[in-house]
């Protein structure tokens, strides 16, 4: 695809690059293409035009269509075997008692049940409450 206007057929100019001890040598300015819609006998097409076309009113840009969303269709769901397996009364397998998930994510109980069971996260084991005061950090040294 050249790079010319395809309004003003404007294209690259080519000249030299003069370094500061006049070292010379080919470069090429191109020109600021943009992709734009433009309206033409009455039909909206795509053009390259260069930004000089834009900017000096040589096109003619077609007007702004406001889209409005098309309602979307809700589609209802086939009951499936997996809907009738996992119930609410039922904790998911993911919550199993013997899963390292469980143990860190616990759910919460329902209103009217009693919490559950503490247990140490390394062992797995119950945590029982005691009445004992925790000893300090000079008696824990000590022993």
């Amino acid at each position: 695809m050249s790079r010319r206007c395809q309004i003003t057929g404007r294209g690259p100019q080519v000249g030299h690059k003069v370094s500061h001890a006049h070292n010379i040598a080919l470069r090429r300015w191109n020109i600021n293409l943009q992709k734009v819609r433009v309206l033409i006998n009455g039909r909206v097409k795509k053009m390259r035009v260069s930004t000089q076309a834009i900017k000096s009113g040589l096109i003619v840009k077609p007007p702004v269509k406001i889209r409005t969303p098309k309602p979307r269709i809700q589609r209802i769901a086939a009951p499936t075997q997996a809907a009738s397996v996992i119930s609410d009364d039922q904790p998911m397998q993911f919550f199993s008692d013997s899963s390292v998930v469980s143990r860190l994510f616990k759910p919460k109980p329902k209103p009217g049940e009693a919490p559950p069971e503490e247990s140490d996260l390394s062992t797995g084991m119950k945590i029982e409450p005691t009445d004992e005061p925790r000893p300090s950090g000079a008696n824990v040294l000590s022993d």
